[in-house]
């Protein structure tokens, strides 16, 4: 009984540990007895919680989680490791040595290819895809049309510092002397992070 009582514990505790891994989405604020979260303005944030205790420029740059496409291709011109050799004359006296491929993620942000990776060096452009030449900023249909359906795609979240014309501030508040203050980052007027 004990076991099954400490395995529900530790399970229900599970979600809890994941959610403030990333940080919490949302907050209570005593001061006004109001919840706040992520996506709210300023003005609303000030209803809920009141005057914060201070208001500062963030002195490290602020990123933002933005959802990233990622196009990997396993096994491009795939071939032997000694293309120059004939097999026909050459297979009784030298070793296997398996074929090789060229390992291709092409990493796409809004439908357009922000960075290029061949064999996990980067670099600015590629045309191996039929001789199609691939760049940083071009469709990501090009990319489909020139190299085909990739071997995986994954979806993920790229950090990326704002662009110098974003106005982001950080504002702090503290409940009570007992309780470590938080941080609240707002990017362009709208509550971005609670930490």
């Amino acid at each position: 009984m004990r076991a099954k009582i400490l395995l529900t514990l530790s399970v229900s505790l599970m979600p809890l540990s994941a959610a403030l891994a990333d940080g919490p989405q949302s907050i209570y604020c005593p001061q006004k007895s109001g919840y706040i979260n992520t996506g709210m303005t300023a003005d609303q944030v000030m209803a809920a919680c009141g005057q914060p205790l201070s208001k500062q420029q963030p002195i490290t740059p602020v990123m933002q989680k933005v959802p990233a496409q990622q196009l990997i291709y396993t096994a491009l011109n795939t071939g032997s490791y000694y293309p120059g050799l004939n097999p026909a004359y050459y297979t009784q006296w030298s070793l296997p040595s398996g074929t090789s491929g060229i390992n291709l993620t092409i990493q796409a942000i809004n439908g357009k290819v922000s960075s290029v990776s061949v064999n996990g060096s980067n670099t600015n452009a590629m045309s191996m895809c039929q001789g199609v030449s691939i760049n940083s900023g071009d469709d990501v249909n090009k990319v489909y049309s020139a190299c085909g359906t990739p071997s995986m795609v994954n979806n993920t979240y790229i950090n990326q510092s704002l662009p110098p014309n974003s106005k982001s501030e950080v504002w702090i508040y503290q409940v009570n002397q007992y309780q470590a203050p938080f941080s609240l980052t707002f990017i362009n007027g709208k509550l971005q992070s609670i930490n």
